[in-house]
């Protein structure tokens, strides 16, 4: 389940839970996709926790909680 949110720059953002790559054991990360800027590349913040507790984030966490996330997050390559 994802949530959508608005930046500063009233870019909208699609939050959403992950892991790394299928089989492999990681921690849960949030990802972000910009649903408005196609330049904008994909961002990921890592969590404590497993992909459970990322999706508990991005459900339950405010919107200002997720910004603070998104301006964390590292660009996908």
């Amino acid at each position: 389940m994802g949530r959508t949110i608005v930046d500063q720059d009233l870019r909208r953002w699609e939050a959403y839970a992950t892991t790394g790559p299928y089989g492999m054991v990681q921690s849960g990360k949030v990802a972000f996709r910009c649903t408005t800027d196609p330049g904008q590349r994909p961002r990921a913040l890592a969590i404590d926790g497993d992909k459970s507790e990322a999706e508990r984030r991005v459900v339950e966490g405010s919107e200002e909680d997720l910004l603070r996330m998104l301006e964390k997050a590292a660009a996908i390559d």
